[in-house]
């Protein structure tokens, strides 16, 4: 079973009785009493679940869940409280949310959704922690995220404004968004670089090639970032950030200050410090 068969909402909201009750309380009875709904459905219900291999009866009356069962209540409970938290920030009516949650578990939604979901639940929940902060790090956001990859938008600038356009070279030597791996709340940023090309000042012939050094500025000094294949990566925690925004439209600024080289002879993307912003929103 399990994976590939839907549950009903009540099935599910069963489930999780199971799970989270003591003991001496998993029986038709009492179960019955807290889900405010007759003995005749939660019997009709256990008889469903137990054909599942989700549910085992006791000769005592009682009810337990199997090694899969709690295997899947689990699951259930986990994705639940994303589903919660995230209509919470939708300014759902709190009198809805507990049928709507459970609603959307029986859907059926993938794991890859629910992923993306909970990640869009973190973001809010920072951007509610830290809204109208002036000054803060990527340590601090990382204090509050789950192990785990995160994307975020990003744009490097121009230290100096350059023929009334501020936006870095730089811009396109890396894929976009960036990814943000967390992990016992610690992050790294990694950018996976491009191969883009460049006409040489001397020679004037094409250059191809790969941004393959990279800097970033910490306590007043450059440091050198890591290299992985073709990504390069640095420490959240080298971001500096701002909150700007109200509610919903809260949007955490973080920047850092980068060099970087690249991989073709003396060439450099950019020549000049540039700026490296990336985007919570």
């Amino acid at each position: 079973m399990l994976e590939k068969e839907n549950l009903t909402p009540f099935q599910i909201q069963l489930l999780l009785y199971y799970l989270t009750a003591e003991p001496s309380k998993r029986t038709v009875t009492d179960s019955a009493r807290s889900l405010n709904v007759s003995k005749w459905v939660v019997t009709r219900t256990l008889d469903t679940l137990e054909k599942l291999n989700i549910v085992e009866r006791l000769e005592n009356r009682k009810t337990v869940l199997t090694v899969p069962g709690v295997k899947l209540a689990e699951k259930y409970q986990k994705q639940r409280k994303v589903l919660e938290k995230y209509m919470q920030y939708q300014d759902i009516p709190p009198a809805q949310i507990k049928d709507n949650a459970f609603r959307a578990l029986a859907a059926g939604f993938s794991d890859e959704f629910m992923e993306r979901l909970a990640e869009q639940e973190s973001r809010m929940h920072i951007k509610e922690i830290f809204a109208g902060r002036r000054d803060f790090h990527g340590g601090d956001i990382c204090n509050y995220l789950s192990d785990g990859s995160y994307y975020f938008p990003f744009i490097i600038y121009r230290e100096q404004i350059k023929n009334h356009n501020n936006l870095s070279m730089a811009n396109r030597g890396f894929e976009n968004p960036c990814e943000v791996i967390v992990k016992d709340h610690e992050g790294l940023v990694y950018l996976a670089a491009k191969t883009v090309s460049a006409q040489s000042m001397s020679s004037k012939n094409k250059m191809e090639g790969r941004i393959q050094k990279l800097q970033y500025l910490y306590d007043g000094e450059f440091r050198d970032g890591g290299i992985d294949g073709r990504y390069v990566f640095f420490p959240v925690t080298a971001l500096r950030f701002i909150s700007m925004g109200k509610g919903r439209d809260t949007l955490l600024h973080g920047s850092v200050c980068l060099k970087m080289q690249c991989s073709v002879g003396d060439m450099h993307m950019p020549e000049s410090t540039a700026v490296f912003t990336m985007f919570i929103h």
